[in-house]
């Protein structure tokens, strides 16, 4: 199996159904920040001809398991990344001081071995656990290394004080138990970059992480993460089955594991939420679900919904699933089970381009044939944009366009750079011009996400979408 992954900042996801391989997976990822992990995590797994190779920029290590698990590679370094894994209940540390043998050494702590808890731990735990930052203002924590471990802890332990006595937090719920944990992670790390003055990329690798949380923590926890990632140039992946967490990452972040066949496992990415949880916030709770390509499809769609009043006295969903052969597979998956109830109706609305293959290869008495479906009148995003302003040229589009979003260096200037370049050459779906203008905009001070959402604004206010409204109007009535 080959996975590539990137080591940029951002929240990432790998999914996959149960026993996929996703917790392996990551044990083996876990590599590049704890020279340990293979002698660790893989000491009885594997034979003599069991191989992992790691690849980063022009460097590969190859490790061998033979007796041992050694290196064979000529490579004069040895790949690693600062950062910290988090591990599963089957591999990892998370759980190296709940021994009962420790649990009972907590009665030793006295007040002075105690100091309070930095409010980084303090209130994001309680932000995450209770919406409420003061829920735990009273945490405090062992003062230090050397104290914890003359105390016989392998971590730093927490106590708060309840009725009147002190509660470790061994003895907490486990939610409180495992986040105290990682957030005392985080906080150590976040400080030793500041002392050490030091914004290099540091990577976060953590398995099962919504374990024993409540779906509206796991959501928090994402935006937590999501936050901390941007402020601190934290790499962190997770695996997780958690749509709550799921929908908090982007697309283009999600990396889905399937196995088609037994002993194959393939990656899809960019993967969209709904298809990597293949579930629903509620089950039988929509009158219909209407499953889109992309975010421009999911903008169009909702502009059209509003301007027709079609919320009033019915509950509507809109999900973007990626392409739209996985469209239309999702689409088929929750028809044929009724995950989504009885009476809800699912239908597919797909980009204009592909409606001829679509209508070939998936016609009357073919498996997707009979399956309630509409078409776009225009293209993706990136398609879309890559004719108006590069293949067909429309001048009064590229104008207004301009003027809208480039008004320091001028979107001309920026195209013709962009056709000046060879690589546009071979930029078929847009992709490579998207790339650009997003940069630019980040330039000129406007964000990824608040350029991609105002843009597929502009383009519903720039087309004459009328004749989707009334098919869709037909569709959810």
């Amino acid at each position: 199996m080959s996975l590539s992954l990137p080591l940029k900042k951002g929240l990432y996801a790998i999914t996959g159904e149960n026993g996929i391989g996703k917790s392996t997976i990551f044990a083996a990822l876990s590599k590049l920040v704890y020279r340990g992990a293979l002698q660790n995590f893989f000491k009885n797994d594997g034979e003599a001809t069991s191989k992992i190779s790691y690849r980063s920029g022009g460097d590969e290590n190859v490790w061998e398991k033979k007796i041992s698990w050694q290196r064979t590679d000529q490579c004069q370094s040895e790949i690693c990344v600062d950062g910290f894994y988090e591990g599963s209940l089957i591999f990892g540390n998370r759980f190296s001081d709940a021994h009962i043998s420790r649990v009972s050494k907590a009665i030793k702590i006295s007040p002075a071995d105690l100091r309070d808890s930095d409010p980084f731990v303090s209130e994001n735990l309680g932000w995450i656990l209770r919406n409420d930052k003061s829920h735990f203002s009273g945490l405090k924590r062992v003062k230090s290394k050397p104290v914890a471990e003359g105390l016989g802890f392998h971590g730093i332990p927490y106590l708060i004080e309840r009725n009147g006595k002190w509660l470790h937090y061994l003895k907490m719920s486990s939610g409180e138990f495992l986040l105290i944990g990682l957030l005392h992670l985080i906080n150590e790390r976040v400080k030793y970059k500041e002392k050490k003055q030091n914004d290099h990329l540091s990577v976060i690798i953590m398995d099962e992480i919504e374990l024993a949380l409540h779906p509206s923590a796991q959501d928090r926890l994402a935006i937590f993460l999501n936050k901390i990632s941007d402020q601190h140039n934290f790499c962190i992946y997770f695996a997780t089955h958690s749509v709550q967490i799921i929908a908090n990452v982007r697309p283009e972040k999600i990396f889905h594991l399937e196995s088609p066949t037994a002993g194959v496992i393939e990656v899809l990415n960019p993967c969209y939420p709904a298809y990597a949880t293949r579930c629903l916030y509620t089950a039988d709770g929509f009158d219909y679900i209407l499953l889109v390509e992309d975010d421009l499809a999911k903008f169009l769609v909702e502009g059209c919904l509003r301007e027709k009043s079609m919320y009033s006295s019915r509950l509507i969903k809109i999900l973007p699933c990626g392409g739209w052969e996985k469209t239309l597979e999702l689409q088929h998956e929750i028809s044929q089970s009724r995950l989504a109830g009885n009476a809800c109706k699912v239908i597919s609305i797909l980009d204009g381009d592909i409606r001829g293959e679509c209508d070939k290869l998936y016609g009357n008495g073919t498996q997707y044939g009979a399956l309630p479906k509409q078409f776009l009148p225009i293209k993706s995003l990136e398609k879309y944009l890559l004719k108006k302003l590069a293949l067909d040229l429309d001048v009064a589009f590229m104008r207004k366009f301009g003027d809208e979003f480039f008004q320091v260096r001028s979107l001309s200037d920026i195209m013709n750079d962009y056709k000046s370049d060879k690589r546009s050459s071979s930029d078929s779906n847009g992709k490579g011009l998207f790339s650009v203008l997003k940069r630019c905009a980040s330039e000129q001070g406007i964000a990824d996400e608040i350029f991609k959402r105002d843009v597929c604004r502009f383009i519903y206010d720039y087309e004459d979408l009328s004749k989707l409204k009334e098919s869709i109007k037909r569709l959810c009535s």
